[in-house]
């Protein structure tokens, strides 16, 4: 039996807990702020609840620990990670933003993180259940830790791509991801802004401030990255949202840090001008201080 821990039982940690349960050699302990006594989700009209004992004791570390916490829980869970990863533990970081292996390398090696990128449309719905909309998919740096990870899953529940470059790629989903979901959040509305063509024109300056830091940070960017992202957002529903969307219509804090902040932290390293983003990140940080 593979030990596991899940630490963090919000959208993400419940996709995940689904799909690791369903292997039959594995044990989940589960680690949450908020206390739980199951997990309630729905993936394509079937119900499921995962019982949870918080109380429930191991006798050895943890084989591997999934991070599913938000960047800003992770100062107040710096004692809960001294205490749940082992010298042998393996630990995946699934969260928004890059450098992802920099909160978790005060308590253990770097060879034992797997940095991850999921892409798993989830979102809150009646009774306390979480309505999982596909097949999570997930990306991870190729190497041998990435096969050990595959294991853990039963092959049809995921999607696991093995990635040759993760920072192009994690990169590229940060350029995109804090552009679009920045704009409905500072606009309050779903992708129909964007038939208005100025917004069209602000989506794109700020994907050439993230691409300039971007490379700037030795991503490798191709040329065509940005008309693609701009025809993507073409073929997009217009009631499509984004997580920093739902975090401000439901009053929780939005992920600044993890975002633009990101791009605003490297600009900064790297002394690149991006005073589109900057003041985006300003306007996203009044927001949570209100």
């Amino acid at each position: 039996m593979k030990r596991i821990g899940v630490l963090g039982l919000g959208a993400i940690g419940s996709v995940m807990s689904r799909i690791l349960v369903a292997h039959p050699e594995n044990e989940i302990f589960y680690y949450t702020r908020t206390p739980k006594s199951k997990i309630k989700i729905q993936f394509q009209d079937k119900k499921l609840e995962i019982p949870i004992n918080s109380e429930k004791e191991r006798s050895e570390e943890l084989d591997w620990l999934i991070i599913c916490l938000k960047e800003y829980h992770f100062e107040a869970a710096k004692e809960q990670l001294a205490q749940l990863i082992g010298v042998h533990t393996k630990v995946v970081v699934i969260r928004n933003g890059i450098e992802l292996k920099a909160s978790i390398t005060p308590f253990t090696k770097g060879e034992n993180i797997l940095e991850c990128m999921i892409d798993c449309p989830t979102q809150p719905i009646e009774d306390n259940y979480y309505l999982q909309f596909s097949k999570p998919i997930l990306k991870v740096q190729k190497s041998e830790l990435a096969k050990r990870f595959r294991a853990l899953f039963v092959k049809n529940d995921v999607q696991i791509i093995e990635v040759l470059d993760y920072k192009t790629e994690n990169w590229k989903k940060l350029i995109e991801s804090s552009a679009l979901g920045s704009i409905l959040c500072l606009t309050g509305r779903t992708c129909s802004v964007f038939e208005n063509q100025e917004v069209v024109d602000l989506f794109k300056n700020l994907l050439r401030e993230g691409i300039e830091v971007a490379k700037s940070d030795g991503a490798i960017i191709e040329s065509s990255f940005e008309s693609e992202i701009l025809h993507k957002i073409t073929s997009y529903s217009k009631t499509k949202g984004s997580s920093m969307l739902s975090d401000r219509l439901t009053g929780n804090i939005i992920e600044v840090n993890a975002k633009n902040g990101a791009i605003e932290k490297v600009a900064l390293q790297h002394k690149i001008a991006t005073p589109i983003n900057d003041t985006i990140c300003k306007l996203l940080r009044q927001i949570n201080q209100n």
